[in-house]
């Protein structure tokens, strides 16, 4: 496999094998022989009309019978063939040309799919950038609140904390994939891409509301299911000691120890996205197969894609307002 068939297979994409460039050529030669019969069938009609003009007696009228016809039933008279023959020809060539018509609105909507799936591994990893801002703000918002200071009990406080935070972090996320998704989407129908094919290579209407609504919740149940997970391991475990200011996307703990073990949680948190994911779209689309639909062994390649980068990210970018890094664990970093 080359590189761009194992970035195709990790994007669920396998494009057809078939050359549209080749068919193309073929359908130039069928009009050329289209050209040459029809020049024959030229030749052929002026020799059989100087045989007529040329000669008398029977045997050149019984000659122009049997070359204008009539032909028998079901059958053609000679002088018809060249033109059958070169049509049949033109036909085939139309017809090349339409299979690389076809061909090629085929793989456009499938390196549609491909870059859409590319673009939400990068947004996944960059995603964490924010994730570190929204949750560092809204869990300080939360702690500020006057509601928030009657609670008493330390860990009734931390999980309306992370509840709170897996709710904002889910609707980000979800609504963050979908727009990036339209975004690609329209951009590719308004290049030129087919809007049929695209439905047909995707297995949805890529403007379909229903779809994407459904395509909503099933990444908001997911995320939820990711923050979960991610909240009850040890490797990204808010209650960790080596907790940063910032949040989960960055480590606790530093050197190999603590990138492998937020490695590990966040790639069962994302099986747990996935899984959690199938589910609610089993649910919503009424097929019943979510419960027993693991992720796939291409889903788990782009898991790696997507989390392997995010462990050597160890420290959150230093904003106006946010709040002072300085007592991380690590100390005060730069991206």
């Amino acid at each position: 496999m080359t590189p761009e068939d194992v970035l195709l297979w990790v994007a669920g994409v396998r494009m057809p094998k078939a050359d549209s460039q080749g068919a193309r050529t073929m359908a130039g030669y069928y009009r050329s022989i289209a050209d040459a019969v029809d020049r024959s069938g030229t030749a052929m009609e002026k020799v059989a009309g100087q045989v007529k003009s040329h000669n008398d007696g029977d045997g050149p009228a019984a000659f122009q019978r049997y070359w204008d016809g009539p032909a028998p039933t079901g059958a053609v008279p000679p002088s018809a063939h060249p033109a059958a023959v070169s049509g049949y020809a033109r036909e085939v060539a139309e017809q090349l040309e339409r299979f690389a018509k076809v061909n090629d609105e085929i793989r456009a909507a499938l390196w549609v799919l491909a870059i859409q799936m590319y673009a939400n591994i990068i947004f996944t990893i960059c995603y964490g950038w924010l994730t570190g801002a929204l949750e560092a703000r809204l869990l300080m918002l939360v702690g500020q609140a006057r509601w928030y200071g009657r609670i008493r009990d330390g860990l009734v406080q931390l999980l309306v904390k992370r509840v709170i935070y897996a709710l904002a972090d889910s609707v980000a996320y979800a609504g963050g994939q979908q727009a990036l998704q339209l975004g690609i989407y329209g951009t590719s129908l308004a290049a030129g891409v087919d809007r049929e094919t695209l439905t047909k290579a995707a297995g949805y209407d890529p403007l379909s509301v229903r779809a994407n609504a459904v395509q909503l919740a099933d990444g908001f149940a997911g995320n939820l299911a990711y923050d979960a997970v991610a909240d009850a391991l040890p490797g990204l475990n808010p209650a960790s000691r080596y907790r940063q200011t910032f949040g989960r996307y960055f480590l606790r703990r530093p050197g190999v120890a603590g990138a492998v073990g937020g490695l590990t949680t966040r790639l069962a948190a994302s099986n747990a996205y996935t899984y959690a994911s199938n589910v609610t779209d089993s649910y919503l689309e009424g097929d019943g197969d979510g419960w027993t639909k693991p992720p796939a062994l291409r889903q788990e390649a782009a898991k790696l894609f997507m989390h392997v980068p995010r462990i050597f990210v160890k420290y959150p970018l230093r904003w106006k307002n946010w709040p002072d890094v300085g007592a991380q664990t690590a100390g005060p970093g730069t991206p």
